[in-house]
């Protein structure tokens, strides 16, 4: 998809490009060509431009690399891939492999069409303002963690299954007004706020970009496969 993106934005920028020399080499002119190229230059590709941008944002905020992009995710994406200590449900899900792909983006958007829509404007809203400088650290979540997100992939797994404890809370989750969340017994998504403010032990090692590249799951299960291998 992204791919297809980058094509069509190549695209649209050549024939901008033509458009435009051709309108300043017939600018004298007021031909019905001419007011074709008028409209097309200035304003359907420019409106077509700002559309496929604002896509492409939609798209890529389902990747964890686009978190990982902006200075304050950095301590839940170091935290997530390079603390083999912690033990945060991100990073026990990730260095684990327990989610392929989009790890950032499975937990944190609702199931269903507008479920997709609200993470995709939610992770739209946070690039705005990452870009003017509109928020303060530590970024705290707005809003509520939804538990029927790790419900939907942990129903009916055999590990979930066996622990008793786990009836009652499921019979509250789909309740209609759960007063039990999975964060409860299961600890914190991600390190708390006191480690990733300025001036704290962790913020220096939690906000330095480790990586300009993230691998995914898949990648550090097979490096890890590699390294077990040549050692045996």
């Amino acid at each position: 998809m992204e791919m297809i993106l980058d094509i069509s934005a190549i695209f649209i920028l050549i024939v901008e490009v033509v458009l435009l020399y051709q309108l300043r080499a017939h600018r004298h002119e007021l031909s019905a060509k001419v007011r074709s190229m008028v409209l097309f230059g200035i304003i359907v590709l420019p409106v077509l431009a700002v559309a496929l941008g604002n896509y492409h944002v939609f798209v890529t905020t389902k990747e964890s690399s686009a978190c990982q992009s902006c200075h304050v995710m950095a301590p839940m994406a170091n935290d997530m891939m390079f603390d083999s200590k912690s033990q945060t449900l991100a990073a026990r899900h990730y260095q684990n492999g327990w989610i392929a792909e989009h790890e950032c983006y499975s937990c944190h958007a609702d199931y269903g069409f507008q479920g997709t829509m609200k993470a995709k404007l939610d992770g739209y809203r946070h690039l705005m303002r990452y870009v003017t400088e509109t928020y303060h650290e530590p970024i705290r979540y707005r809003g509520e963690f939804n538990s029927m997100n790790c419900y939907s992939c942990h129903e009916g797994s055999r590990t979930f299954e066996a622990v008793d404890e786990h009836a009652p809370v499921v019979e509250n989750l789909l309740g209609e007004d759960p007063t039990i969340s999975c964060l409860n017994c299961h600890g914190r998504a991600h390190p708390e706020p006191s480690r990733r403010t300025p001036g704290s032990k962790d913020y220096k090692w939690l906000s330095n970009p480790k990586v300009d590249k993230v691998v995914n799951a898949e990648e550090l299960k097979d490096y890890i496969s590699n390294i077990t291998a040549s050692a045996e």
